[in-house]
């Protein structure tokens, strides 16, 4: 039985275009915060008013719906990506308003549920991007669209040539920075070193004064518990398979990364945005060695 033809063609540019929705949103909304907190949180607004950014935020998505109902071109399409993404941070930003009785902006678990929404927003975009290749007849599309209408690329805008030069600039370094020799493997000593130490920790024979656990929710310690028990098969791993070890410490990273990390935002805010740093960081390392 012949599988019948979709009506539906997909664009070649879908990951490109998600990535960049998903980058300005997160950059949307700490940027947003962290000039709310810097200026006492402002109302912008004449009198009573109280113009929640929520709207704005609204505004730029219909800025971008409006542009891509307009306009074929693959250019102006990615210009409303990035409105969409300014417009979608500062929509979720605003969440805790809509989810609590008091419209509590600063409503504790926010931040958590708002990086579980990215989470979630990450592995369905990822889905989209790698769930299939395009059709013969799909490429085609694609292929006389942009030969007609150009790329995604040849556009104007500043804020798309500004986002660009940084997303090189960062690519270029990062790349050089994981180049160096030697630097991987100190990154997963100072990973194993971290993981191993939270490890004893937890089951109690380090006790340092340091780092209370206390204070610490039970699923993110065992979030922790769970990432160093996987540090610990890898390292058993190392001299008979180096490949086998630092998969299982890229579990650990993932469990860490979709689990631990939930929590810590829970109990830290965005404070925690630094530990997922260093989380993707160790990713990053662990990913190049994987790729060899």
């Amino acid at each position: 039985m012949r599988r019948r033809k979709s009506p539906l063609v997909r664009d070649t540019d879908t990951g490109n275009l998600l990535e960049l929705l998903m980058v300005i949103a997160v950059v949307t909304i700490l940027v947003n915060r962290t000039f709310l907190a810097a200026t006492g949180y402002p109302q912008i607004a004449p009198g009573d008013l109280h113009i929640a950014h929520m709207l704005w935020g609204g505004f730029l998505m219909l800025v971008a719906l409006v542009m891509m109902f307009r306009y074929w071109n693959p250019s102006v399409r990615r210009l409303a990506a990035f409105f969409a993404g300014m417009g979608f941070g500062l929509f979720i930003d605003e969440l805790g308003k809509f989810i609590t009785d008091s419209n509590d902006y600063f409503y504790k678990p926010t931040i958590a549920v708002i990086y579980v929404i990215f989470i979630l927003m990450y592995l369905l975009f990822r889905g989209f991007a790698e769930k299939t290749e395009l059709s013969a007849r799909e490429l085609q599309v694609n292929k006389h669209l942009r030969r007609d209408l150009g790329d995604m690329h040849d556009t104007s805008s500043r804020l798309l040539k500004w986002y660009d030069a940084a997303k090189n600039q960062f690519e270029d370094s990062f790349d050089k920075t994981i180049a160096i020799k030697g630097f991987v493997p100190a990154l997963m000593i100072v990973f194993v070193i971290l993981n191993l130490t939270q490890l004893g920790i937890i089951i109690g024979i380090i006790h340092p004064g340091w780092m209370p656990m206390e204070d610490s929710s039970g699923i993110s310690i065992i979030g922790i518990f769970l990432s160093g028990i996987m540090v610990l098969v890898g390292v058993l791993l190392l001299r008979t398979s180096l490949y086998q070890a630092f998969l299982w410490f890229k579990r650990a990273i993932l469990v860490s990364i979709f689990i631990t990390q939930i929590f810590l935002f829970y109990h830290s805010q965005l404070t925690a945005i630094w530990g997922l740093a260093v989380d993707l960081l160790f990713y990053a390392g662990i990913e190049t060695y994987l790729r060899k």
